[in-house]
């Protein structure tokens, strides 16, 4: 099923956020610019020309300076507003209440935290071979997973840096990964074209949902917790057409299918649950609605 509606964008966009309220969609490009659309229109409102820089939330991105600083940015007010020392380059992602940045690194092989408003290092973890595939905090703040190219996935707190799982039975990388709202369940999915949904207390596995039928790429929970969505990739070719699938979260059952017309970069729906948001190596944003 083709995208509802589309937003033309100059250069083929990465990650994709709401923001706002939902109100704008925020797009770090591959041309080294930070674009934001507003949602209902497709207007472009803003376009930052950050070459290097990354976006870990909605509001707020990284750019990286000499001696490994990294300088964390207001998008909104392109304001600077912390300055970080000592951090490599690597996949950075930012804790949902913005307290900590976590930095991935692979020749490191290990995830570097950092307290932001310290403006120190907390923490430098041992972490996987290989690099990590995916990195996220729960939406608490108090965990940090690593999933990572060996296969393992790491867990730990993110206030002592105490590894509190290792899981070493997987069968594939998990490229994908978040969790659900109410912080009770990780839902991971990757190479093996398996949606893990494991417990967070004991991260054991408690449901398995099968049927995407292609390596997945990108994974999201809408805010309400009753929808999945997944994207996946061919492995042959990032650029042959792949498929979108939308799952109830209770039954895991398939709500509806839809077309992607490249490896799906990044899901997001908006912050009501009625629309989702992709990207997929086109020079667009592609928007459904998804109401229930």
């Amino acid at each position: 099923m083709p995208a509802d509606r589309t937003i033309p964008v100059a250069a083929e966009p990465g990650d994709i956020f709401f923001a706002d309220g939902g109100r704008h969609l925020v797009v770090p490009c591959r041309d080294s610019h930070i674009r934001t659309f507003e949602t209902a229109t497709g207007k472009l409102l803003q376009d930052i020309e950050r070459k290097g820089a990354t976006v870990v939330a909605s509001n707020r991105f990284v750019d990286r300076g000499e001696k490994k600083e990294v300088r964390m940015w207001d998008l909104t007010a392109e304001r600077q507003m912390q300055v970080l020392y000592n951090l490599p380059t690597g996949r950075t992602v930012l804790s949902p209440d913005g307290k900590y940045l976590a930095v991935s690194n692979t020749a490191e092989r290990q995830v570097r935290v950092v307290d932001v408003a310290a403006a120190s290092q907390k923490h430098a973890l041992a972490d996987g071979i290989g690099g990590t595939a995916e990195m996220i905090f729960s939406p608490n703040g108090e965990l940090l997973v690593s999933a990572n190219y060996d296969n393992d996935i790491r867990v730990w707190k993110t206030r002592s840096g105490e590894l509190v799982s290792k899981i070493e039975d997987m069968t594939g990388a998990m490229f994908a990964g978040e969790f659900t709202p109410d912080g009770k369940h990780l839902v991971m999915a990757g190479l093996d074209e398996i949606i893990y949904i494991r417990d967070t207390q004991s991260m054991r596995v408690v449901r398995k949902i099968q049927g995407h039928g292609e390596t997945i790429s990108a994974l999201a929970i809408s805010p309400d917790g009753r929808t999945i969505v997944t994207g996946g990739f061919d492995v042959r070719t990032t650029r042959n057409p792949v498929k979108v699938v939308l799952w109830d979260f209770s039954s895991g059952n398939v709500l509806r299918k839809l077309d992607a017309p490249h490896r799906v970069v990044s899901l997001a729906f908006s912050p009501d649950s009625k629309w989702l948001a992709m990207t997929a190596g086109e020079k667009e944003i592609a928007l459904w609605s998804v109401a229930r």
